[in-house]
């Protein structure tokens, strides 16, 4: 391993099905890594061994400080449950002249914590690691007593700059007492962890206060302020004593990029790691808890109600009833800096990418299917209210949705499955639209004289030479061959790509279509002359594939060009069909044929069982997100999924070339989102910005 010279310690987590069966709840420290396994020395009296191997699934890697916390606790099952805890991390930062509650026999005690102490160990390992206890004066009616105490008796802490010691007299009073030691007294500048430690932000019980300038910790989104004035968010990655300071700084994790920050270094001293120019290191009492999240009443704070896989939201009255009114889509000028980053968009849980991904495209900057918000006839009103309410306007109003939320909705939905379980965009929405709200199919399609009525469209076509296919070429050759045409525009359309499952895909690449011409696909309607542009008449399904006739276009004719192309030897076999469309009659073979075009607002994507989305956020042609509601995860099997959101711009800048201009050295140098959006696309949607309003 690099720099061996910083020892790595760990403890066990899960029982190792080797030989050596270390238990839960053993700490050690890591002398090589090879493979998959650690090469290891376990700090345990019971179970010391050295250069044992310990498969890297087993461990967790913690810091110096966090393991001598630990192992000042002596039970190993204690030991975990303290590990597992949120409070743990807090714990870690413990110092002098800090005020916590202690776990008594006759229950919850403050105290003052008047030092923090090693413990001598008398094992052969005492050399490597010694643990960590503290010195505590409770502060008792009766009178003070002394104690120490390890990790696993601490409830909760508040430091010593805080509001609440500040006017605790009796803290005050004991500030000042001399200290003996008895116990070997704990270095002036504890080590602190270079790992960042994340856990959620809440309220670990009552006796924790939320102040106005909050409780912050490894994992707390928190907001600052800039040079030049302006509100920035990130989050908390580190929380300690720089060399030379002496008061807590924090190391932010900005959520984009500004000028002069760093990756995580600071004065030459790595504490985290983040991409360029997105770390920031400031004094904790200037960070304060995201406003977009955390919202205190002017007059007082209720106690917000925490679910274990969501961040903490307290709207004060005011914003509840703003909470009641309709949002419009976001505008473009703000989308940036309301959306992009960590904690953005619709927050995922328990297989939700699904459904996540399809409510962020169609409602965050689109009002296509806005009607369905509002329809006074949908077949569930409860429904319909979580869905508008609390999705989309908060989607809309804060740029985030926790995962408590969409759950409200899953479990409305009528069936188990939908809290739980992996399904498909399609699937969702057609349970919600059509079985649930029961509001107006989106597509009217023409087969054989009838119109089937449907939600979205699968293309269904054979695998043709169609080395990287376009999606207008893929529906157009789909409709043809199965002889489909619209019965009316919609205003929106929603296509899924060919596949077999989830795995195999038709075309190894698909080139998104930035509008869609859907003129010569509509029933009744004027459509012009494939070779003279005039109106045209008759429509040839077979002239599709001829080789001479610029294959894989569209053929219908007028009665002149009609008459020549079917004179000749090969294509005298052909069974071409009339067109008609009102007022036929009434049009002039000049007439200027008005071309019907959609737009794509949104493509989601699927790559191993996971769906993410690109979505168009504005008119400009770079105005391109890409959103995981699943992005990465915070706490373990406990913990929650941090949805995110980045802009991509280079989606636009590649999309904006002409399709037919696109050639395969230009597909061969795409990398990143370009790559991930032409390799992974499952499902386009498209809208009639015209109609969007009337439906």
């Amino acid at each position: 391993m690099k720099n061996m010279e910083v020892k790595i310690y760990f403890i066990v987590t899960n029982t190792a099905k080797n030989k050596t069966r270390f238990n839960k709840g053993t700490i050690g420290v890591v002398q090589n890594e090879v493979g998959e396994e650690y090469k290891a020395t376990i700090l345990e009296s019971a179970t010391y061994k050295k250069d044992q191997n310990l498969k890297k699934v087993n461990v967790n890697l913690i810091s110096k400080r966090e393991a001598q916390i630990l192992l000042g606790i002596e039970n190993l099952e204690i030991r975990i449950a303290v590990f597992s805890s949120k409070i743990f991390r807090t714990i870690c930062t413990i110092h002098q002249n800090d005020l916590v509650v202690v776990k008594q026999k006759n229950g919850e005690v403050p105290g003052l914590v008047v030092d923090v102490l090693e413990q001598i160990r008398k094992t052969s390992s005492s050399q490597l690691l010694n643990g960590i206890v503290f010195d505590v004066e409770l502060l008792k009616e009766q009178g003070n007593v002394r104690v120490i105490i390890s990790a696993e008796k601490i409830i909760s802490v508040s430091s010593d700059n805080n509001p609440q010691v500040q006017d605790h007299k009796e803290a005050q009073k004991f500030k000042e007492i001399p200290r003996q030691n008895s116990i070997k007294k704990n270095e002036q500048n504890p080590e602190k962890s270079s790992t960042p430690s994340v856990c959620n932000t809440v309220l670990e019980n009552s006796s924790m206060i939320l102040k106005q300038d909050g409780l912050l910790e490894a994992g707390s989104m928190v907001e600052l302020q800039a040079r030049n004035g302006a509100t920035i968010y990130g989050v908390v990655r580190w929380i300690g004593i720089p060399p030379g300071k002496s008061e807590l700084w924090a190391g932010v994790e900005l959520d984009y990029e500004l000028k002069n920050c760093t990756d995580g270094l600071f004065e030459n001293q790595r504490y985290f790691s983040c991409d360029d120019n997105k770390g920031m290191f400031v004094k904790l009492q200037e960070c304060r808890p995201d406003s977009r999240f955390f919202a205190a009443s002017t007059s007082q704070l209720e106690p917000p109600c925490v679910d274990h896989y969501s961040v903490v939201h307290v709207m004060n009255k005011a914003e509840l009833q703003n909470n009641e009114a309709d949002v419009p889509p976001i505008p473009e000028s703000e989308v940036i800096e309301l959306l992009e980053g960590k904690m953005k968009g619709i927050q995922g849980h328990y297989n939700s990418c699904y459904l996540d991904t399809a409510l962020f495209s169609l409602f965050c900057f689109s009002d296509v299917l806005d009607s369905v918000l509002h329809c006074p006839n949908v077949g569930e009103q409860r429904i319909q209210t979580v869905l508008r309410k609390d999705i989309v306007n908060q989607l809309r109003r804060r740029g985030f949705v926790p995962a408590e939320n969409v759950m409200k909705l899953r479990n409305l939905l009528g069936c188990s499955t939908f809290a739980s379980e992996e399904k498909d965009p399609e699937e969702f929405l057609s349970v919600l639209l059509h079985q649930v709200l029961a509001v107006e199919p989106l597509l009217k399609i023409r087969s054989n004289d009838k119109t089937q009525d449907c939600y979205s469209y699968q293309i269904i076509m054979e695998k043709e030479d169609l080395e990287i296919p376009s999606v207008q070429t893929l529906l157009e050759r789909s409709f043809l061959s199965c002889d489909l045409k619209f019965d009316e525009i919609p205003s929106c359309l929603i296509i899924q790509m060919p596949r077999f499952g989830k795995g195999f895909k038709l075309f190894p690449r698909i080139v998104p279509s930035t509008e869609l011409d859907i003129t010569d696909l509509l029933h009744n309607s004027p459509r012009e002359c494939f070779l003279c542009g005039s109106v045209a008449e008759i429509e040839c399904l077979q002239c599709l594939q001829d080789p001479k006739l610029m294959p894989g276009v569209i053929k219908q004719f007028c009665q002149k060009c009609d008459k020549q192309v079917h004179s000749h030897k090969k294509r005298q076999h052909h069974h071409p069909q009339k067109i008609f469309f009102p007022l036929m009659n009434d049009f002039s073979s000049s007439a200027v044929i008005c071309r019907h075009k959609l737009e794509l607002f949104a493509v989601l994507c699927i790559k191993t069982s996971h769906y993410v989305s690109f979505v168009k956020y504005g008119p400009g042609k770079n105005s391109w997100l890409f959103f995981d509601s699943m992005a990465d995860r915070c706490g373990g099997e406990n913990g929650y999924n941090i949805p995110e959101i980045k802009a991509c711009p280079e989606v636009g800048e590649f999309l904006s070339k002409p399709a037919g201009s696109i050639g395969k050295s230009d597909l061969e140098k795409a990398d990143g989102f370009v790559e991930r959006l032409l390799c992974d696309s499952y499902m386009f949607m498209y809208k009639c910005p015209a109609l969007c309003l009337y439906r």
